[in-house]
């Protein structure tokens, strides 16, 4: 929907929401497909806003430049998370 066709025109996306219902999986992957390929998604809100799986196949694929993440679906990040391995992420 709207949110969509908003990042169509971002070069950093920052995810700072709160969590609630309609906010789960709020980028899913269909606004990571929405993204410009030179993107960069920034989630400093709460981990389940955005759908990890989808952010991990968006950034192994290419379809997203890179993330910065501070939150995650699952805190502490497990050890045999994927998103260790991507060099194009910074996790703090």
């Amino acid at each position: 929907g709207d949110l969509a066709a908003m990042v169509e025109q971002c070069d950093y996306v920052v995810v700072s929401t709160p969590l609630t219902p309609s906010t789960k999986h709020i980028v899913d992957a269909s606004v990571l497909k929405a993204m410009k390929r030179s993107a960069v998604l920034i989630n400093v809100g709460r981990g389940p806003c955005v759908d990890e799986a989808a952010l991990v196949e968006a950034l192994k694929s290419g379809e997203i430049r890179g993330a910065g993440l501070d939150v995650f679906e699952e805190e502490p990040l497990p050890r045999d998370s994927e998103l260790w391995g991507l060099r194009n992420v910074l996790i703090s």
